[in-house]
């Protein structure tokens, strides 16, 4: 009878090793397939810092302001690979300087091993930039907004990679003009490229009264297709955000 009751013994204690062994390799295998899933858009910070640089196109570096470069990470394209933007100059580092011949943004998409390809550039931005040394890029998955300040003016323009036409488009732009001293004339333009619906808003001093109104908006329709990032330039940026 003991014998008995110690052989059902070491089998129950057989059935729960071997239960919590199947349960551990489980949990392993879990593991080791989320780590394979999340390789690909977990590049590397620290390693993609350092590589980005060997894909840049001769003649061009990455922008240097306030001992910072001027790029950002992540996934424009929604492929699973992290991309990176940057601002690029030309002749030297630093466009706090003014002197740089071109002031370029680049698009480079990523793919396996930590490889980058240059996707987009823009044209030759060196007057919309000069007038403030730090333009600023952010990427909010999937659109890539481009920032820029100066003394009368603000403006952000948006890009987003559209199918279609297989290159990163211009879908928004806003642009706050700051008008005069009493801000007469001052306001917002607002553009949905996809829509192609635009938005301006204005204000106006009334002297008599020393008050700024605010003025009624006008909508209107565009007509223009939608415009590549490699379209835009110094010489047309403020037409297409609806500067007149």
């Amino acid at each position: 009878m003991e014998k008995i009751k110690f052989l059902i013994i070491m089998i129950i204690l057989f059935s729960c090793n071997s239960e919590k062994k199947q349960i551990l390799e489980k949990n392993d295998t879990k593991e080791e397939n989320f780590t394979k899933n999340k390789s690909s858009l977990g590049i590397n910070k620290e390693k993609s810092t350092k590589d980005f640089t060997n894909f840049i196109a001769e003649g061009f570096e990455i922008a240097v302001v306030q001992n910072k470069k001027k790029i950002v990470f992540g996934d424009l394209n929604q492929d699973g690979f992290e991309d990176f933007v940057a601002v690029l100059v030309s002749s030297n580092l630093n466009i706090e300087d003014n002197d740089s011949e071109e002031v370029r943004i680049a698009i480079y998409e990523g793919s396996e091993n930590d490889r980058y390809i240059q996707k987009a550039l823009s044209g030759n931005l060196t007057s919309a930039f000069i007038h403030n040394e730090n333009p600023t890029l952010k990427i909010t998955s999937p659109i890539l907004s481009v920032s820029h300040q100066s003394m009368r003016h603000d403006y952000e323009v948006k890009f987003r990679f559209e199918k279609k036409h297989n290159n990163y488009m211009l879908i928004g732009s806003e642009l706050n003009n700051y008008g005069n001293a009493t801000h007469d004339g001052a306001g917002n333009t607002s553009i949905n490229f996809l829509t192609k619906t635009k938005i301006k808003k204005l204000f106006a001093y009334d002297h008599e009264k020393e008050k700024l109104n605010d003025l009624k908006p006008v909508i209107t329709k565009i007509e223009e297709d939608l415009i590549s990032i490699t379209q835009i330039n110094d010489l047309n940026i403020y037409k297409i955000i609806g500067s007149e």
